[in-house]
């Protein structure tokens, strides 16, 4: 009977081991979740705040083609007073 005693406790202490191991790796596994998340946010912030003092533009903010289309041919090719007006002040006779 004590041997019996013996193993059974044996085995509830590996299980037990094993269960300790297993709730360290998940603690490890969401403390990383956790840095990972807290960088990640860190670098959005940091690109959120840098937006306000950029002062040129980027591709994806240029024309595809500068020299077809630009928004002065555009504007130019409407002949439009009003518009004339609002962005220069003259109107379409005067040029």
């Amino acid at each position: 009977m004590d041997s019996d005693d013996l193993i059974i406790q044996s085995l509830k202490n590996g299980a037990e081991l094993q269960q300790q191991e297993d709730d360290d790796k998940e603690a490890a596994l969401a403390i990383a979740a956790t840095i990972l998340v807290g960088v990640e946010l860190a670098r959005q912030d940091r690109i959120e705040n840098r937006q306000p003092r950029r002062l040129y533009l980027c591709r994806p903010q240029l024309l595809p083609n500068p020299r077809k289309d630009t928004p002065w041919q555009v504007l130019f090719a409407t002949q439009n007073n009003r518009a004339f007006i609002t962005t220069m002040g003259l109107d379409v006779e005067t040029l």
